[in-house]
């Protein structure tokens, strides 16, 4: 949209705005003049519908005027009229502006359109409410203006109700309806010591007081000025357009220590203020702007300085600003400059004492502390002393009191005698003997490795016997034949040969002898007795090539010593490493363990001996494998091998407080220590 278009709906807005604001002193009927409102503010917003509730003899809220509500659905849906009630219960009660819209709020709303309400009061009593249905594809960026300006606009018809019926006004009466409002202006202003409390309520109970259309209140932080409160709204975005326009506004204000008024001429004012009121007027669509300085309340008791001279009026520090604001009318409404003075000495020392009473040192704690010593004041101060001796009873007991300190460990149970037999020779196992969980006897077949090089080199070697078998044989022949004495050197040649073939099958003999041995080792044999402990060795071995020195499989011998081989974290073996030194270097430590399948029962053990090295494990990190023994007749049933236990070792006393916290104790020495 062009700058020329954007600045004919501001017209015309404003001239809406207008429009409403005569007809709020007119003597119109109450019926024609909500409807003459309700053309205005819905063709204003864009809305699709407006309704006016008033309370009728019975108290109760009746429609007294409404346009465009059939176009909503709203007759159509028969639980509309319940839904909506609620919510203009909660404005009845509170007075307050405010929108609902159907993605945002967790009741149901009576139609489709998002809720603008705000509340009619006459004679400062709620007694209606103004209800626009605006599309639900409203910008969330425009929703606080649409609310500030129906909020405006309901503040002329609140103007138009509390005229009517009064005809002749006691002057005397409005001058005392002012006092008594400024008393409790003041009185809210002073109630809280929060710089954004002070703010909030300066903003939004001086516009009421003084009658204007918004106030605004900007703080100085050391050179910083920072708008802290526009009534109206909760909250306020220091990233808004409106919002920096202002705050570029108050910064040039606060520099002159001077009120700056506006009511359509510029001439009189400095290049800078002009320029930054120009922005902020056209942002704002307001036609008069008053800004009044606030400045530091001058001391109760002035220092004499023993002159004799008369001391002259110096002007205090300013500490912020007062920003006033009229959108329908470029002159300023009876008494509002007036009024905006006279509050703004009292929000000029609301805001020093606020900002010297959060400076000072240490603040939050000396806060808390005088809540404590008023607590303490009366009864309670008795209670508090019950209580302080209960927890100094409790923190002795905890130093004092001397308890057991164990140390826990998870593990498993196994028996003492246990085997892993491994592969003899390369191969493939081609029978299995045994099945998972069987009992076995030593010496008992357990598989069958096939190793077809073997049986290879088998045959070799015994044909390569045989022909040394048969060569010893010709050179016996030639040796025993009539050789001539005259030949001795071919005899010793002989005998030479038959020395060293006898020597070659020697030594075929051994490797036939060590090759044997390999074959036989292919039918691997249990070397303990005891229990199959692998499971399905049928899926992990039958036709399965393997390799020598592999686990085929694990053999425990079940009907012997059984212990437990627990693992320990190792930031906890300290404990027990003092333990078995106070026990005179004794490293039989008593534990107690319970099963993971029954941890009601408790039985008994003690350490017989500890890892001499840490391992790593995912769940606690670095832990050392201890093992404990124990008497297997103690367990209701045959210990099941492989059983998860969780044990804890009796490491010696150690004082409570340390046994419950000692976790803490610690973390604090590793993380802290100096």
């Amino acid at each position: 949209m062009s700058n020329s278009s954007v600045q004919e709906v501001r017209d015309k807005i404003i001239q809406l705005a207008r429009e409403i604001e005569e007809h709020s002193r007119s003597n119109m009927p109450p019926k024609e003049f909500f409807n003459e409102f309700l053309k205005r503010v819905v063709g204003a917003v864009g809305a699709r519908a407006g309704v006016v509730w008033l309370r009728n003899d019975a108290n109760r809220l009746e429609l007294l005027q409404e346009i465009g509500l059939g176009n909503t659905g709203f007759h159509e849906n028969p639980d509309a009229m319940a839904n909506n009630q609620k919510f203009l219960t909660e404005v009845l009660s509170n007075g307050q502006a405010c929108t609902y819209h159907p993605a945002e709020s967790s009741e149901q709303l009576p139609t489709e359109d998002m809720l603008v309400l705000a509340a009619l009061q006459s004679n400062k009593e709620v007694v209606g409410v103004v209800e626009i249905f605006q599309r639900h594809d409203t910008p969330a960026q425009a929703r606080p203006g649409f609310l500030q300006f129906v909020e405006q606009m309901t503040g002329y018809a609140c103007r138009y109700l509390d005229n009517q019926g009064k005809e002749d006004t006691n002057t005397s009466m409005a001058v005392s309806q002012i006092a008594e409002d400024f008393e409790q202006f003041v009185l809210q202003l002073h109630k809280s010591l929060d710089v954004k409390e002070v703010a909030f309520t300066a903003a939004n109970d001086g516009r009421l007081l003084v009658g204007c259309d918004r106030v605004s209140i900007a703080v100085l932080d050391g050179r910083k000025t920072v708008i802290r409160a526009i009534s109206g709204q909760d909250s306020v975005n220091q990233r808004a357009n409106l919002v920096r326009k202002m705050t570029k506004l108050a910064s040039h204000v606060i520099r002159t220590n001077e009120k700056m008024e506006y009511t359509g001429k510029v001439d009189h004012l400095a290049p800078k203020v002009e320029r930054a009121l120009a922005d902020f007027v056209q942002e704002s669509g307001s036609r008069m702007v008053t800004v009044i300085p606030v400045f530091k309340p001058e001391p109760v008791i002035e220092k004499d300085d023993n002159s004799g001279r008369p001391k002259e009026k110096v002007r205090t520090a300013v500490g912020g600003i007062i920003i006033i604001e009229q959108v329908a009318e470029s002159q300023p409404k009876p008494g509002v400059i007036e009024k905006g003075e006279l509050i703004s000495d009292h929000v000029g020392a609301s805001i020093y004492n606020a900002k010297q009473y959060n400076r000072l040192f240490l603040m939050p704690l000396w806060r808390g502390l005088g809540k404590v010593f008023g607590f303490l004041e009366g009864r309670n101060g008795v209670k508090a002393a019950l209580i302080f001796l209960a927890l100094a009873g409790a923190v002795a007991a905890l130093v004092m009191v001397p308890w057991d300190y164990r140390v826990e460990g998870q593990g498993k149970m196994m028996p003492v005698v246990q085997k892993d037999v491994f592969v003899p020779w390369d191969g493939e196992v081609i029978e299995i003997l045994v099945e998972s969980g069987q009992h076995v006897e030593e010496g008992q077949p357990l598989l069958q490795i096939k190793n077809p090089d073997l049986k290879t080199q088998l045959t070799a070697a015994y044909g390569e016997l045989n022909s040394k078998a048969a060569l010893l044989k010709t050179i016996h022949g030639e040796l025993n034949r009539n050789l001539r004495p005259t030949e001795p050197s071919k005899r010793n040649e002989l005998e030479g040969q038959i020395k060293q073939t006898q020597e070659e099958m020697a030594a075929l003999d051994e490797q036939i002898a060590i090759i044997e041995e390999r074959v036989a080792s292919l039918n691997v044999k249990a070397p303990i007795s005891g229990v199959i402990a692998t499971f399905q060795l049928e899926q992990l071995l039958l036709n399965r090539p393997v390799r020598r020195g592999e686990v085929l499989l694990e053999i425990k011998h079940d009907d012997g010593e059984w212990h437990l081989e627990l693992d320990v974290e190792e930031k906890r073996m300290g404990h027990f490493l003092d333990a078995v030194k106070a026990n005179n270097n004794d490293m039989a430590l008593p534990v107690e363990f319970v099963l993971a399948t029954d941890s009601e029962e408790k039985f008994k053990g003690k350490i017989s001996k500890v890892s001499t090295r840490a391992n790593s494990s995912q769940e606690a990190g670095s832990v050392v494998m201890v093992f404990c023994e124990f008497d297997k007749t103690q367990l209701p049933r045959q210990p099941r091998i492989g059983a998860e236990v969780r044990a804890k070792i009796n490491c010696g006393e150690k004082s409570l407080g340390y046994v419950l916290f000692g976790d803490v104790v610690e973390f604090v020495q590793k993380y802290f220590w100096l």
